[in-house]
């Protein structure tokens, strides 16, 4: 997973609700959270981006650490609500 996008954050949300998926949805979003962290790291080198992107990718740090945190406290509720907000924030893909 390079490119995190609406339909894969959408499988992810439909499998939260899913008995015996939690691990691997965690496992997921810690591999988001790992792709936008070295996207900011990136970004903050001088090598791409703007400060308006560098502010998105802080701010989508937030929510996928939020997220994580809302799993490993129990509550799917919360994460799930959450991780609906993060996928409205990402843009459709051409073609959709």
């Amino acid at each position: 997973m390079l490119i995190i996008n609406k339909e894969q954050v959408g499988n992810l949300l439909h499998r939260l609700s899913t008995p015996g998926e939690l691990e691997h949805c965690r496992d997921e979003l810690e591999k988001m959270l790992e792709i936008k962290s070295d996207l900011l790291w990136w970004a903050e080198s001088g090598k791409c981006c703007s400060q308006p992107v560098k502010e998105f990718l802080v701010n989508e740090i937030g929510m996928l650490e939020s997220i994580l945190n809302f799993l490993k406290k129990g509550d799917i509720s919360q994460a799930s609500s959450l991780l609906t907000d993060y996928m409205n924030l990402i843009p459709q893909s051409e073609g959709d």
